[in-house]
């Protein structure tokens, strides 16, 4: 794991600003397509519990 993990949050300008929702790890997910499709089919993500993101790949990195 990293010190540093993905997040999204949300701010309002209004006069002052206001922070208004924060999401971390699995609420990002709604952002990734892939994982809405995924989600749908009998074996899901599959995922190995200890790096959830072990299946993605650069197109140059899958095997012949």
């Amino acid at each position: 794991m990293s010190d540093e993990m993905p997040g999204s949050s949300v701010f309002y300008k209004g006069g002052a600003v206001f922070h208004t929702y924060s999401t971390y790890a699995r609420g990002l997910d709604i952002l990734v397509g892939t994982y809405n499709f995924l989600d749908l089919v009998p074996k899901g993500r599959d995922e190995n519990p200890d790096s959830t993101m072990d299946w993605v790949r650069r197109h140059d990195e899958y095997d012949a």
